[in-house]
């Protein structure tokens, strides 16, 4: 009888044991949560294309995540409206043309650039004559006809300028965006000026690059994130945040070019993974993807030059007064 009376205490000690650790550990796991839990912001983006690939891996990869980082990336339907997505509150940073905010600055609502997305411009001159030997000069494009997406869109300046530049007159056909390759098939023009991954595409069904406008404009800021002053004010550290793990996107992507080719033919499954692997070494290698975040001033200044020369900007978009570095946000 006495054994039997140490046997339950035994037991009922070994109970309350258990039901106290399992106290213990709920209570740890629920501050570990509330320590861990991730700061949701929204990302606003002219619309999902290959181009802005660290953005998206820096999601898919979880670079967001390892920063603390809740993502939502939301469509706007143009660079305009992404900047107004950031004015209305919808998101708290966008994806964009960068030059965006200093055009919004002169209506008197600035922005910020944070984080350079692409630098140097990403179109290349694609053709199907086998004639049509490698452009090297502006003069060579003599007579021939090239597509572009309309004016006024960066790639019919840029390919006006480089015809000026050549001494000639401009022969561009504007073609609608997803339709430029169908010119070319069809014979109605010689070069399509276009874009990766449609690029490796054109080259796998037999085509051939002829130049490469980043070779004209190496350093460009082509696109970048941006968001208001007033947001980065209150909220530096989820800013730095963000260009860390672009940061660790555009590292994983030189240093991976394969697994990141798989990693967005996984989002864009309409692109054959050859075409993507080649997509992205080509983008490396012209520096399309930039090395840093960093937005430089050369680069700065080209891009907003451009805009000048369209119109679209009145006077000049100082550097300092736009653009923010890596080095800054940290302060």
């Amino acid at each position: 009888m006495k054994n039997k009376n140490k046997l339950i205490i035994v037991l009922v000690l070994i109970i309350i044991l258990v039901v106290i650790f399992a106290f213990y550990k709920a209570n740890v796991l629920k501050t570990s949560n509330q320590n861990t839990q991730l700061k949701e912001i929204t990302i606003a983006e002219f619309g999902e294309v290959f181009l802005y690939a660290p953005l998206y891996i820096a999601q898919d990869k979880g670079f967001f995540n390892e920063e603390g980082l809740d993502v939502k990336i939301i469509p706007t339907g143009g660079d305009e409206k992404t900047f107004a997505a950031l004015l209305s509150g919808d998101a708290q940073f966008g994806v964009a043309d960068p030059t965006f905010v200093a055009i919004s600055g002169e209506k008197g609502q600035p922005g910020k650039v944070i984080s350079s997305i692409l630098n140097g411009v990403p179109f290349w001159g694609v053709a199907k004559n086998k004639n049509i030997s490698e452009i090297t000069q502006p003069s060579e494009l003599g007579n021939y006809s090239v597509a572009t997406f309309p004016s006024p869109a960066t790639a019919y300046v840029l390919q006006e300028k480089m015809f000026k530049d050549g001494g000639l007159k401009p022969n561009i056909k504007e073609t609608a965006f997803g339709s430029l390759l169908a010119s070319l098939e069809s014979g109605r023009v010689d070069i399509a000026l276009e874009l990766e991954p449609n690029v490796s595409l054109a080259v796998k069904n037999g085509n051939k690059i002829v130049y490469s406008l980043s070779s004209y404009y190496p350093d460009f800021a082509m696109t970048g994130v941006t968001a208001l002053p007033e947001y980065l004010k209150e909220n530096p550290e989820v800013a730095q945040k963000v260009v860390s793990s672009i940061q660790k996107s555009l590292d994983y992507i030189r240093n991976n070019p394969e697994d990141s080719a798989k990693i967005l033919v996984e989002r864009f499954p309409d692109v054959n993974i050859d075409v993507a692997k080649n997509a992205i070494a080509n983008m490396i290698k012209s520096n399309v993807f930039p090395v840093t975040t960093n937005i430089s001033e050369e680069a700065w200044n080209s891009a907003t030059e451009l805009r000048k020369n369209i119109g679209d900007l009145k006077s000049d978009a100082p550097y300092s007064s736009y653009v923010i570095t890596s080095e800054f946000l940290k302060k």
